[in-house]
């Protein structure tokens, strides 16, 4: 008993004089994030193969999917096309491709995405959205925290 009231004690005074108790993650990226007025979704700027673009971060995709305009992707087959009509509630139909993704300093390489038509969501949601930032590019990293009073986006490797 003597010794678990000594721990923390211990423990308070650490955290009284400012000492870290356990250790904090490392090489935090702070990301703008933006909130769609009509919709409130959150949206960050991001480049697509070279070419900027407007992402919605969705963590009901479990898939990153882009327009089709940023990739060489021939028609696809009906049998090579994929739907997605599971996970975000966003529908659709698209052809899994690799892209590079960058997010401010991030660069995500060669990834296998989903490429598909993003004409219906921009005009729905009434601005220019050209895909959605799933949960494989989320999943990346060791902590992910959504700031919505900053207005930021905090990728933690």
């Amino acid at each position: 008993m003597q010794t678990a009231c000594r721990y923390s004690v211990a423990l308070l005074l650490a955290v009284a004089l400012g000492f870290r108790v356990s250790p904090e993650p490392s090489n935090p990226t702070e990301i703008p994030l933006r909130l769609s007025r009509a919709f409130g979704l959150m949206l960050v700027t991001a480049e697509i193969n070279g070419k900027p673009a407007v992402l919605i971060v969705d963590t009901g995709s479990n898939h990153t999917a882009i327009s089709s305009r940023f990739v060489d992707v021939a028609s696809p087959r009906l049998r090579d096309t994929v739907s997605t009509e599971k996970g975000s509630s966003y529908s659709g139909r698209g052809v899994f491709t690799k892209a590079s993704l960058k997010l401010g300093p991030i660069l995500w390489r060669d990834h296998r995405v989903l490429a598909m038509d993003m004409k219906e969501i921009s005009k729905s949601f009434g601005e220019n959205i050209d895909g959605l930032l799933g949960m494989d590019f989320l999943n990346e990293f060791e902590m992910v925290v959504v700031d919505l009073k900053q207005h930021k986006l905090i990728l933690t490797q």
